[in-house]
């Protein structure tokens, strides 16, 4: 997918769910702004409301998240909650002007971009587009994915790439919920 990582940037997760949440436990406050796609993904969306977070509904079309119409300036969301390779649940790809335009607008607005990258894998009709996170040079990115879509969701794996000071965040927050997640299941994946 493009992301420059190495083994020691990865946090494994139990599943994508866990890892928007960790996101979302690091970050944000009560009454903080998330941009979330509407329609959008109902479980993410639960997850920031849980934190008490006001949610900006942005509209999706045929190339993905609008995002002409995110905020700027004071009313600029401090997360932003993206599917952007098969954008949940209406399937649209998000386009690659759109995509260096989202990474533009956080950049100027000093936000965080959430990219769920959930089902990547699957392309029939084109190639896919390049991640978030590998386009991304200033850091403002936080990749999650899954492997539920590519082998079980029974195992409940998934992971998510964030820049340093995010990513010890998260892994402190890990261990208070699950020290780690089951060592069994994961070298039989590596494998």
């Amino acid at each position: 997918r493009g992301v420059a990582c190495d083994a020691n940037d990865v946090v494994i997760t139990s599943g994508a769910l866990q890892a928007v949440d960790l996101v979302a436990r690091a970050t944000l406050r009560a009454g903080d702004p998330v941009a979330i796609e509407e329609p959008g993904y109902p479980s993410a969306r639960r997850v920031f409301t849980a934190r008490g977070a006001e949610l900006l509904p942005v509209p999706v079309d045929e190339d993905g998240r609008c995002v002409g119409d995110l905020p700027e300036g004071d009313n600029a969301p401090l997360l932003v909650y993206t599917t952007p390779s098969h954008q949940y649940p209406l399937g649209a790809r998000l386009s690659i002007r759109r995509r260096l335009a989202l990474l533009s607008w956080a950049e100027r607005c000093d936000a965080l971009i959430v990219e769920d990258d959930y089902d990547s894998e699957y392309r029939y009709d084109s190639p896919p587009l390049p991640a978030l996170a590998g386009l991304d040079l200033a850091g403002h990115v936080v990749y999650i994915g899954t492997f539920s879509k590519v082998l079980s969701p029974a195992l409940r794996l998934g992971y998510v790439v964030a820049p340093p000071p995010l990513r010890e965040r998260i892994v402190r927050l890990k261990r208070l919920s699950d020290y780690h997640t089951p060592w069994p299941v994961q070298p039989a994946l590596a494998t």
